[in-house]
């Protein structure tokens, strides 16, 4: 079987949150991160068997030495193969590996917007320049912005971009920038006063939840 440059970035940009993955039977990826702050989701064009990879970086540059990758999925491993070359790479056992042991029920948000490419890029970009790590999602019932900046610093330098309309409502529902650790794309965002998050990415089928920090406000 060949596996899609689609799925290699969705297992190249998981293992930003897990450096493993336990795949079941299906055409699902689920990761977790150490932390229990961060999970994602995605369904792929290809059909796998179960099986785990305890170093996914490895996995991944394994696969890089290949031309037009051929896969064949045993038991307790997989052989990867081109015209000239080929690798036995085995599977870890699964309990080495931290994985989801359910999927999550999201609460009804009381908050939603969209978070362009553009607008993330902008927010990185202010993060890395202005040397904070602080994203704060805040509204004075009137417009919704995206903040960065230091929050126990009250004379930090703070970088702002507006997202959405208020609706009344006053708020602001901290992230740290770091676990925002999405493909590029646009995302569907909603997030809810029990401080968790979901990130939808708007043209294909994937997901991340991913929790704000303890000391968010929801109406404020």
């Amino acid at each position: 079987m060949k596996i899609s440059e689609n799925t290699r970035d969705i297992l190249k940009n998981f293992s930003t949150i897990n450096s493993g993955i336990v795949v079941k039977e299906g055409n699902t990826f689920r990761t977790i991160s150490a932390m229990k702050n961060i999970m994602a989701k995605a369904t792929v064009s290809e059909e796998f068997s179960d099986f785990a990879i305890y170093d996914l970086s490895e996995f991944l540059g394994a696969i890089s030495l290949f031309n037009d990758a051929d896969f064949d999925f045993g038991d307790s491993s997989v052989v990867i193969s081109d015209a000239n070359s080929s690798m036995v790479y085995f599977f870890a056992a699964e309990n080495t590996v931290i994985s989801p042991q359910k999927d999550i029920s999201f609460p009804e948000p009381e908050i939603t917007f969209t978070l362009t490419q553009q607008v993330r890029d902008a927010v990185e970009k202010a993060s890395a320049v202005l040397g904070v790590s602080d994203l704060i999602l805040e509204s004075d019932g009137t417009v919704v912005r995206l903040s960065v900046r230091d929050k126990k610093n009250t004379t930090s330098n703070v970088f702002s971009r507006i997202v959405a309309d208020g609706d009344g409502t006053k708020y602001k529902m901290n992230f740290k920038i770091e676990n925002l650790k999405l493909l590029n794309g646009d995302y569907n965002v909603f997030v809810s006063s029990k401080n968790i998050s979901q990130f939808k990415h708007t043209e294909s089928d994937l997901e991340y939840f991913i929790a704000l920090e303890p000391d968010s406000k929801y109406n404020a």
